[in-house]
């Protein structure tokens, strides 16, 4: 009796598309996604975007930029700088995740720190990250010059060096220098130290927490597709006890329906993002008061597009058990691409350039931009009309495959 179960349980699993798939399809899929983007994180693939200024200009400085430049863990020369408040712009904007300033020689030990690196607080590990490969590179890149800070430490905290030592440091540094072929400034060492990197972190425009702000949109726009399928499965149930083919003979055919139902699920949407954002707001400060139209179009667009998206999926479905598993598959899979599980810039370079073709990471982006970044109207377009455009597509492929679907 035991293996007569076992057997119609296995056959069952067999002959059930949707069920293999998440049983043995999914969980790999997942995880190669997830092992992708924390096999960087440590910031060996990381690939962050770095954009160096260098307002030296001397030989020093343009070897250390050029090794910046060249360093593969690095995304560098992002973006062209002139100023510092140029840099701070482009972060802003989301079109770079650290600036890199030389703003003194490296060479001489003292005074303020050398180059200072600035970063956003919305990817804190960003700059603590490129402050260590700096320092690294620094080592070994312009090893001369490192170890005449070096020297400048020992002369301050144990014993200044004699004429002869000073004499002898600085002839094993010029053979060194020498054999790098590469002319270094500021040889005298100083009796200051100073560290090398200073790091910043801009200020925020959010009172809530970088990560705060974050999830509000990726838990939105998350359970906006899962609730979105859920209301759309109507259609199946109504295909199956016949009353589709009653309402597709009605006044407006395949169109009342397919507008019926969006409108109801955009309502939905709305609300349900509405009440994330009001928890958001009350309890963790996050100022949507302040840009409430902008928001609103952002809410609306992200809910239409998951309407959109769900229709479609549901139409084309012939059972609810198929749009089930479909549906999850799909939701989950877009959710891990596009950003909603985990930020998109620990993903590594092909991955975060593969989320933009997912509706989660506009978004994230949307609703990020405005709420931490401050952006207005003209950087928000983009997303906005792509979220409109999916749900157009969308609705308009539900409306055709259910004026196919109407029998004669």
């Amino acid at each position: 009796m035991s293996l007569a179960v076992f057997r119609v349980m296995l056959l069952g699993l067999l002959r059930d598309r949707g069920a293999l798939a998440m049983a043995f399809a999914l969980p790999p899929l997942i995880y190669v996604i997830f092992a992708a983007i924390f096999s960087g994180a440590t910031g060996t693939d990381l690939r962050l975007r770095v954009t160096v200024l260098d307002q030296v200009g001397n030989a020093v400085s343009q070897r250390l930029a050029v090794a910046i430049n060249e360093e593969p863990t690095f995304r560098a020369g992002i973006g062209a700088a002139t100023s510092v408040d140029e840099i701070r712009a482009m972060l802003r904007r989301d079109e770079t995740d650290v600036g890199v300033i030389i703003r003194a020689d490296p060479g001489p030990a003292g005074g303020e720190a050398p180059v200072l690196v600035i970063g956003d607080s919305a990817k804190a590990v960003a700059a603590p990250l490129v402050t260590g490969q700096i320092q690294r590179l620094f080592g070994e890149k312009l090893t001369d010059v490192s170890l005449r800070r070096t020297v400048a430490e020992i002369e301050q905290l144990l014993v200044p060096l004699g004429p002869e030592q000073r004499a002898r440091v600085d002839a094993g540094l010029e053979a060194m220098r020498k054999s790098a072929g590469k002319p270094i400034e500021g040889a005298s060492a100083s009796k200051r130290t100073s560290p090398l990197v200073e790091r910043e972190v801009m200020a925020n425009v959010s009172r809530a927490s970088a990560a705060v702000v974050y999830y509000a949109g990726a838990v939105a726009i998350l359970f906006l597709l899962f609730s979105s399928v859920q209301g759309a499965m109507s259609v199946i149930d109504e295909r199956q006890n016949g009353i589709l083919d009653r309402l597709r003979s009605g006044a407006g055919g395949a169109a009342a329906i397919v507008w019926g139902k969006f409108l109801f699920l955009l309502l939905q949407g709305t609300a349900q993002v509405g009440l994330i954002f009001l928890v958001a707001a009350l309890a963790y400060q996050v100022d949507i008061w302040s840009v409430l139209l902008l928001w609103g179009a952002i809410s609306i667009a992200a809910s239409a597009a998951a309407a959109g998206f769900a229709l479609a999926l549901c139409v084309a479905c012939r059972t609810r058990q198929q749009a089930q598993t479909l549906s999850n598959f799909l939701v989950l899979v877009l959710s891990a691409i596009g950003g909603s599980m985990v930020p998109r810039f620990l993903m590594p370079p092909w991955l975060q350039d593969l989320s933009w073709l997912i509706p989660n990471s506009w978004v994230i982006e949307a609703y990020h931009g405005l709420l931490w970044r401050g952006a207005g109207l003209p950087e928000l377009a983009w997303p906005l009309a792509l979220l409109c455009g999916f749900a157009v597509i969308a609705v308009a492929a539900s409306w055709l495959m259910l004026r196919r679907q109407q029998q004669p």
